[in-house]
């Protein structure tokens, strides 16, 4: 068994308590026009280039025998100031379990933590790599809209989750999905254990009022074990896309103000951490 990790971030401290190494998997099923990641959103490998810096020489688009650039539709052997590379690398779980261990003594007091992409579209493999990490604690950062959810996340000591709009037709509209599972999901594991549910701000859309107290409102039953992270809308999102051969074009306003509502979670007793 082997997956396909598309970056790894040590000494982090925003992705769970403590000092944390964070893993990003590739590959998401739902296509959030905001997405920060988007290196992340498709399966499979693919290639990134530094627009700013690449000189157009062609060199990289002509034909290419190494066994590593098959199915990229570009080498990233013969650029010559090393502008092209590779989006993904292939890990067994023992391999990057050993990896990740380096750093052992710092992971002591935090962890680490499985991002993406949606992690836990590689929830085996999740699993597989989790038996070599013995005395670490383990994290996931997921959307929810994943089947055998409880399952995957049984063995993960801490849990962030993501419930971005409330409607779902507008899920669909800005994610590409339904919010259905995703909701079920939400409900089965708070039933059961603590959860940080994560609401990404963004202008106009999930940051209306109307979303946000809808949210409230179905987290309330489960208000003993909810934690809630309003997280502010991250402006160089659109950095990231030229350098994948994708445009950017958000249908709201980047420069709005965001509204950071807490008094829909306050006034029904829900926790809410300051970001």
């Amino acid at each position: 068994m082997q997956d396909l990790i598309f970056d790894i971030k040590e000494f982090g401290l925003h992705d769970g308590s403590g000092l944390r190494t964070t893993v990003f998997l590739k590959g998401c099923p739902l296509k959030c026009i905001w997405c920060h990641n988007p290196e992340g959103q498709r399966f499979g490998r693919e290639t990134a280039r530094n627009t700013q810096k690449c000189k157009g020489c062609g060199l990289c688009q002509r034909e290419c025998a190494h066994p590593e650039c098959e199915g990229l539709g570009a080498c990233v052997k013969v650029c010559p100031e090393n502008n092209v590379r590779a989006i993904g690398t292939y890990y067994e779980p023992e391999a990057l379990a050993k990896k990740l261990l380096k750093n052992r003594q710092f992971l002591q007091n935090g962890g680490i933590t499985f991002s993406g992409g949606e992690p836990l579209c590689h929830g085996e493999y999740i699993l597989e790599v989790i038996k070599h990490l013995e005395g670490i604690k383990t994290a996931v950062e997921t959307c929810g809209y994943v089947e055998n959810f409880l399952e995957y996340t049984d063995r993960i000591d801490d849990i962030f989750m993501d419930i971005k709009l409330i409607d779902d037709g507008e899920h669909m509209k800005y994610t590409g999905v339904s919010n259905k599972l995703i909701l079920e999901n939400a409900q089965k594991i708070l039933a059961r254990r603590p959860v940080t549910v994560r609401i990404p701000l963004i202008p106009s859309v999930t940051d209306r009022n109307e979303n946000l107290e809808g949210i409230s409102e179905f987290l309330e039953p489960y208000k003993s074990n909810v934690t809630v992270e309003l997280i502010p809308y991250n402006k160089m999102t659109g950095a990231k896309y030229a350098t994948i051969g994708r445009k950017y074009e958000p249908c709201f306003d980047e420069q709005a103000s965001i509204n950071k509502n807490i008094l829909p979670f306050s006034k029904k007793g829900i926790r809410i951490k300051e970001t």
